[in-house]
């Protein structure tokens, strides 16, 4: 079973805090249930040169474990996933759409670090080689490891983002589902 990391696409502008204190906080979430009073304008986009060019009119935009998608497509996430996300409303500044933060509450021991040191351990997840346990994940759609708090999809998230039309998110697959004994 392939497993996907989702990213953004960059044919699309990029988003930057509008403050170093939301990047902290942002780095926080790592699946747990968000309780804090919720600040909605977080987000700018990137003036960089190396924006220069690239589209504006994107759908969703996902930095490592922050991702965030137009507040249209909020029913349907909710829909198909209620049971393992969190939305929360957010605010770009200079885009008059409201867009929603979904933070992905479904933890999973999904990556295989067994028999494996540290240094093997980041040789696998930087070559994007990585093992993923198939009985942890054979039934997920849409989860973060318990130790690598990325969001990471299998194809039937992939298949959703495309059938109901998301642009500004790139799927590139980082590993493969096995069976322990495999």
């Amino acid at each position: 079973m392939k497993v996907y990391r989702f990213e953004n696409d960059y044919d699309y502008k990029d988003l930057t805090f509008l403050n170093k204190e939301d990047v902290r906080l942002f780095s926080t979430f790592k699946g747990q249930e968000i309780t804090l009073d919720w600040n909605a304008e977080v987000f700018g986009i990137s003036e960089d040169k190396l924006d220069k060019g690239k589209l504006l009119d994107f759908d969703s935009r996902c930095y490592g474990a922050t991702f965030i998608v137009k507040k249209k497509f909020e029913k349907l996430f909710i829909e198909e996933f209620s049971d393992i996300i969190e939305t929360f409303p957010i605010k770009i500044k200079g885009i008059p759409e409201e867009f929603i933060y979904i933070n992905v509450t479904n933890v999973v021991a999904a990556i295989n670090f067994d028999g494996l040191d540290i240094q093997e351990s980041l040789a696998m997840l930087r070559e994007e080689n990585i093992r993923f346990n198939l009985e942890k994940i054979e039934n997920e759609t849409l989860f973060r490891d318990s130790k690598i708090s990325f969001y990471f999809c299998t194809q039937k998230f992939k298949d959703f983002i495309e059938k109901i039309g998301i642009n500004g998110l790139y799927f590139k697959e980082v590993g493969r589902a096995k069976r322990e004994a495999e």
